[in-house]
């Protein structure tokens, strides 16, 4: 997946860019690069300066992994959690709340364990590919709007 976004805050002494992600223009007919999200930021190493735009990739396949795993472990866990307590307590909504309760718990670590594993990987990561003084155009993005 690709996106577009501008450096609107960078700390030089760890080359660190704070980076906001709005749609340039070109982008709105096309959408290729997240037509259903508007806005977002996030923090990458880089070498540019407030204000410039940025084109960042994140790694092939691994966003919908990633949304998978944010999803399914809790859900899974929760699940779990509910039948445990509804078997051990005899079916009593309290047992069944306090099911809940530790499977969610139990998937806050567990989430915690996979983010460690994975915090940093290149292929977990994204990473930014161009940076551009001014906003890029149609050209520039690569889009084929029509």
């Amino acid at each position: 997946m690709i996106k577009f976004g501008q450096v609107y805050e960078y700390n030089e002494a760890r080359h660190i860019a704070s980076i906001r992600f709005e749609r340039p223009d070109a982008c709105k007919k096309c959408g290729a690069c997240g037509s259903q999200s508007q806005t977002g930021t996030i923090s990458l190493k880089a070498d540019c300066k407030v204000g410039d735009w940025v084109r960042v990739e994140y790694p092939e396949g691994r966003f919908l992994e990633a949304t998978a795993i944010t999803y399914v472990i809790p859900l899974v866990a929760l699940l779990a959690g509910i039948a445990l307590g509804w078997l051990l307590g005899n079916g009593g909504d309290g047992a069944m709340l306090l099911g809940a309760l530790a499977g969610l718990g139990l998937s806050v670590g567990v989430l915690y364990l996979v983010e460690k594993r994975v915090s940093g990987r290149p292929e977990w990561t994204p990473h930014i590919t161009a940076v551009y003084d001014e906003l890029p155009t149609e050209e520039q993005i690569g889009c084929q709007t029509t």
